[in-house]
């Protein structure tokens, strides 16, 4: 029998079992597919390195440094490019600068008059904070019906490929829902957090970083080193079929394959975790089916235009109201020197999402023609010597934060307690970011331990 069995090898599940094994814990990961890493994992073909999922993590992302310096590889990490500070938000068929500045901002032809004095005038507009607002009440409310559309509506089809009428505030985007309940406003709280967390960095001797990073060669080496340095303790290639309660422990089953722990975590997509305790606790399997996935296309393609032909920036996103079917493109090559081959860019674009699961279920060749049309369009070019290299599709891609979304974690939490010393982690707990996904492994690891110290005692 292990100490834990951690099913799902994700960086959720990665992370909850290197920091089980740095307690000396015996630790079996257990991963439905031919390798490790889940989402986060790196693909090279013709001298290009293409994401599956996250292409760049933020200087803020306290817990993933923490494990990039337990690893031994934080040093390794490269910083994107400046051009990265330029991102561009499509409006009128045209390419608008997201404006980074004050004379930006005031000269922007993103946003009209009126839109631009709502913007200026949220610190003074009232507290409204409900636990029930959606995105779209929140954003609406603090900053005005044209900056909710036009700028935070592309913002969060570009992280959830969500509907911003459907996902929740409280939800979804915690941390500025609380930014208003706390300091009446979304701008005087985000000034206050982020002069509070200057000092306590300042006073834990931690340095203060800003833009976005990477690992050489791509964001896979972060899930790569993690399966290395577990090595045989990750197992590949088994379906998890079940997991019950054992006296004293947790029992998974493959087929006819069984492993035995005192202790398991369950670090899987909501719909997964759902077939693997439909007959052990129907309540958990509810709460988890309760939790929407929305699909999502990637296509990853290079072109060979001159770089003055191509908007130069982290990429661009896309109203839903401009009636373009493309949620956003990447500008990977610009961020990262190693992305392509000198001369050549590569770009990856997404499709689907809440709004339109029929792109997503598009044929290779219509979507790539989609894409080659809507780009030529948004950039004013022919793409010279266009091809698509790649096309991932995951058909459950992410999670979808609802304004219900709390209590149906809580009643999770509560339905998975039957089983005792099961713990959980992965991005559909607290928010869809690898910083959540890391963190929430960090402290499904802590719930563990503790567990295992308890039923010692």
């Amino acid at each position: 029998m292990h100490d834990v069995v951690v099913v799902g090898g994700g960086i959720a599940g990665l992370t909850a079992a290197w920091d089980l094994t740095q307690a000396g814990l015996d630790v079996k990961v257990i991963e439905e597919s031919s390798q490790a890493g889940g989402n986060i994992s790196t693909v090279g073909a013709q001298d290009y390195r293409m994401e599956s999922g996250p292409h760049s993590f933020m200087g803020s992302a306290e817990n993933v440094w923490r494990l990039l310096e337990e690893l031994g590889i934080n040093e390794d990490v490269v910083a994107a490019a400046a051009v990265s500070n330029n991102r561009y938000i499509l409006r009128n068929g045209k390419l608008h600068a997201l404006p980074m500045g004050a004379w930006a901002f005031l000269t922007t032809g993103l946003l009209g008059c009126g839109a631009k004095l709502s913007l200026m005038c949220e610190p003074f507009k009232r507290n409204g904070a409900r636990e029930e607002d959606t995105a779209w009440d929140f954003f609406k409310r603090r900053f005005g019906e044209e900056a909710a559309t036009y700028i935070m509506s592309p913002f969060i089809s570009g992280v959830y490929a969500g509907d911003i009428r459907q996902l929740g505030a409280l939800a979804a985007f915690p941390k500025f829902w609380n930014f208003e309940k706390d300091s009446g406003s979304m701008i005087r709280g985000a000034m206050k957090y982020m002069k509070a967390k200057r000092r306590r960095l300042k006073a834990e001797g931690k340095p203060y970083r800003k833009g976005l990073f990477s690992l050489p060669g791509g964001l896979g080496g972060i899930t790569a080193k993690l399966a290395e340095r577990l090595g045989p303790a990750v197992e590949t290639g088994s379906l998890i079929e079940n997991m019950v309660a054992l006296p004293g422990g947790v029992e998974v089953r493959s087929g006819d394959r069984i492993w035995q722990g005192r202790a398991a975590l369950m670090a899987v997509p909501p719909n997964r975790g759902a077939e693997i305790l439909e007959n052990s606790l129907p309540a958990a399997a509810a709460a988890l089916r309760r939790i929407p996935m929305v699909p999502v296309a990637v296509l990853h393609w290079r072109c060979d235009n001159p770089a003055a032909d191509l908007p130069q920036g982290f990429g661009f996103l896309v109203p839903r109201v401009e009636g373009v079917r493309l949620l956003g493109t990447l500008f990977p090559s610009q961020l990262f020197g190693d992305r392509a081959p000198a001369g050549s860019h590569l770009q990856a674009s997404f499709y689907g999402g809440a709004l339109d699961r029929a792109a997503y279920d598009m044929d290779d060749a219509s979507l790539t023609e989609l894409m080659r049309a809507e780009h030529e369009a948004a950039f004013g070019v022919t793409l010279k010597g266009l091809q698509v290299l790649r096309i991932v599709r995951h058909p459950y891609a992410i999670p979808q934060l609802t304004p219900e979304h709390p209590a149906t974690v809580a009643a999770l939490r509560l339905a998975v307690s039957e089983i005792p010393g099961l713990s959980l982690a992965g991005n559909y707990l607290t928010g869809v970011g690898i910083e959540q996904a890391v963190e929430s492994g960090y402290v499904a690891a802590s719930e563990v331990r503790t567990y295992l110290l308890g039923a010692q005692s």
